[in-house]
């Protein structure tokens, strides 16, 4: 079986697209329907770097890009699951939603989501060196501080308080931890964005969406999705809920997948499974740029 994986915001590369966008036709066709669903420039942004600062330009510049690869690939997988903001591509992959219409979806929920905590309230801190259970420990019951996104066997990202982020960083360092401060707006994936989690739900609600035609996994549940009427729940549960993707791509390898493509900028997923991955027999790609689209075409 093969899955189609699609990274999540802080994958974004300068220049992304640009190659692509010259060289191959469908990219181009795909990145220009979604660059007039917006409103802002998305080669300004994609290719220019242009507002990247801004979640609301990063988060539909990584799904156009994402997007607009998938079409020049011209293939279709077996399963579909994306980290974060990456689920949205999932979707859009799985034929739930146009892409134009989560370009405008997303576009949304990137201004919703800097707008949920003031500037400098909030942030996020990856961990290092821990498990789950070892992270968890080390919090105990300190106060504005959770574990957001669990990634892989060892690799934790905490989103809170700032001052309390502050205070507890010292302890995975005493614990053995590498602690890493993330360069983001907000405390994403935490209960801080509940109040923006229901908000948004309500406009999940009046986007137009279909059933699935491939499988594809929630962040919130790491199962696949059930019932189309349980979308906006998911969807805003996952904004300030725990993301479980460690337990999504445990799953995917456990249930026979053997073919792993991610498609998006970076190659932060596809890292990320070969560090966790040892069996030989799994095949692990990555569709990033001209060069690496090309070369998945060719083999």
């Amino acid at each position: 079986m093969k899955a189609f994986l699609f990274p999540g915001q802080g994958a974004q590369t300068l220049g992304m697209g640009e190659d692509c966008y010259a060289e191959n036709s469908a990219y181009r066709e795909m990145f220009d329907t979604m660059d007039a669903a917006l409103p802002f420039d998305l080669k300004a942004a994609c290719f220019g770097g242009e507002g990247l600062e801004k979640s609301e330009v990063t988060q539909p510049a990584i799904l156009a890009h994402s997007i607009s690869l998938l079409a020049a690939l011209g293939e279709t997988a077996d399963i579909v699951a994306g980290l974060s903001l990456g689920e949205y591509s999932a979707m859009t992959a799985a034929g739930m939603i146009s892409p134009a219409d989560c370009a405008r979806l997303v576009f949304q929920r990137g201004g919703m989501m800097d707008a949920a905590v003031p500037a400098g309230e909030g942030g996020m801190l990856s961990v290092l060196g821990l498990t789950i259970g070892a992270v968890e420990k080390v919090l105990g019951d300190t106060p504005d501080v959770w574990a957001a996104n669990h990634l892989a066997e060892t690799q934790v990202v905490l989103a809170g308080k700032t001052e309390a982020l502050g205070a507890v960083e010292p302890k995975f360092i005493i614990a053995g931890a590498k602690v890493v401060p993330l360069n983001v707006s907000g405390p994403f994936h935490s209960p801080m964005l509940e109040e923006t989690a229901e908000k948004f739900k309500e406009r999940v609600k009046t986007a137009k969406l279909t059933k699935p035609n491939v499988m594809i996994y929630s962040n919130f549940t790491a199962k696949p999705y059930d019932r189309l009427d349980d979308v906006p729940n998911l969807l805003a549960s996952q904004m300030c809920g725990r993301v479980r993707w460690h337990d999504i791509t445990e799953t995917l390898v456990k249930s026979g997948v053997t073919e792993f493509v991610e498609i998006g900028p970076g190659m932060v997923l596809s890292k990320m499974l070969k560090r966790s991955i040892e069996d030989a027999e799994v095949k692990i790609a990555s569709v990033r740029d001209l060069k690496s689209l090309e070369k998945f075409l060719s083999e």
